[in-house]
């Protein structure tokens, strides 16, 4: 997803009333069933997963799982720049360890990239990718040997980058049309570079293959359409999107996850296969764990939690004031009835120099 696709998006603003009378993002718990091409699996392993925690708790321990996880990504990303072998295999502890991460707490397992200050994309977005794959993969009633699978494919799924020239994916202007074909080609070199792995699953190599494939045909490298993309690449399509436009990149600043968000919605016509967006909106709110946003009062806050039953009105904590001094903090459910503060923006921390993980923590 390059800056120029953001044209097509209507503002966040508008992208969330219509989401607010979408009756497909009135909360609901989340199915059984898997995605509509997959026999749902009866998992017992899920119920012995870990018991929730707070989100300060789980903040804690996913921060020294994202350094840990930070390590792997530069070590096998480099060992194929240099042509160096590696083993897919040695990526499914880690996942393993993301996935009882997201049971605990998922908000906290989405929010820790978008909370510290990491300046690698290179190295981050493989990491990112696999966990967001796996929190919608929960929501969408994976197994555990699917969210396994999901989260390996989102590891690799952009290994083909690793053999693209660095010129190219560290400009930090527009690429030109012959750079650009060689960006593309990175689907491909990915699955090329994959695929001679030995018991590698069919389901990450189309995974690598298929994840700029869009739903009306207009993607890359096939141009697959509808149900000719596979139940993986679906998913890591929408969670890759995501993370390319809330981090920041050489050539553009992160944009705040709500307003991403809100642009997703729009573009769910075309870009995306149906419900997946909606789910993957379900998943982290409508205003993500680590949000800033304004409110009508004119303070602002930081949101602490997201309501499954209300998305429109999280929890937030109210830290500074409109002048943007701060303010004794005060923890706030918008959802309360008696309360009548709403969220009018949301706003990029960034530009106030605000640290969120601190506020949240």
């Amino acid at each position: 997803m390059m800056i120029d696709s953001w044209e097509k998006a209507m503002s966040a603003e508008e992208s969330r009333k219509a989401m607010k009378n979408d009756s497909d993002l009135l909360w609901e718990e989340p199915s059984d069933d898997g995605p509509e091409d997959e026999t749902p699996v009866v998992d017992a392993s899920l119920d012995a997963m870990p018991d929730k925690v707070s989100i300060q708790e789980e903040l804690r321990r996913v921060d020294k799982l994202y350094g840990e996880a930070l390590g792997y990504a530069h070590g096998f990303i480099d060992d194929v720049r240099n042509g160096k072998p590696f083993d897919f295999n040695e990526a499914t502890p880690l996942v393993n360890e993301f996935i009882d991460s997201v049971f605990r707490n998922e908000s906290a397992a989405a929010a820790i990239s978008k909370l510290k200050a990491f300046d690698e994309y290179t190295y981050t977005h493989c990491i990112n990718v696999s966990i967001l794959a796996v929190i919608l993969g929960k929501r969408l009633g994976y197994s555990r040997d699917r969210l396994e699978l999901l989260g390996i494919a989102g590891i690799f799924h952009d290994v083909g980058k690793s053999v693209i020239p660095e010129i190219i994916l560290n400009k930090p202007g527009k690429l030109s049309k012959t750079e650009m074909n060689i960006m593309r080609t990175h689907p491909l070199r990915g699955y090329q570079i994959l695929k001679d792995q030995p018991g590698i699953a069919n389901e990450v190599l189309r995974g690598c293959l298929e994840h700029h494939e869009k739903f009306d045909g207009s993607g890359y490298p096939r141009g697959l359409r509808g149900n000719q993309i596979s139940d993986f690449s679906r998913l890591l399509t929408v969670v890759d999107v995501y993370d390319a436009l809330t981090s920041k990149r050489v050539y553009k600043a992160p944009m705040p996850p709500g307003k991403v968000l809100g642009m997703m919605y729009k573009w769910r016509v075309t870009d995306f296969h149906p419900n997946v967006v909606e789910e993957f909106i379900k998943s982290l709110g409508v205003y993500p764990v680590g949000s800033f946003v304004r409110l009508s009062s004119g303070n602002h806050a930081v949101v602490v939690d997201h309501n499954t039953s209300d998305p429109l009105n999280p929890s937030i904590r109210v830290v500074y004031d409109n002048k943007m001094h701060q303010i004794p903090m005060t923890t706030v459910n918008l959802s309360d009835k008696d309360v009548e503060l709403k969220i009018t923006d949301v706003i990029n921390p960034d530009e106030y120099k605000v640290d969120i993980y601190k506020l949240i923590q």
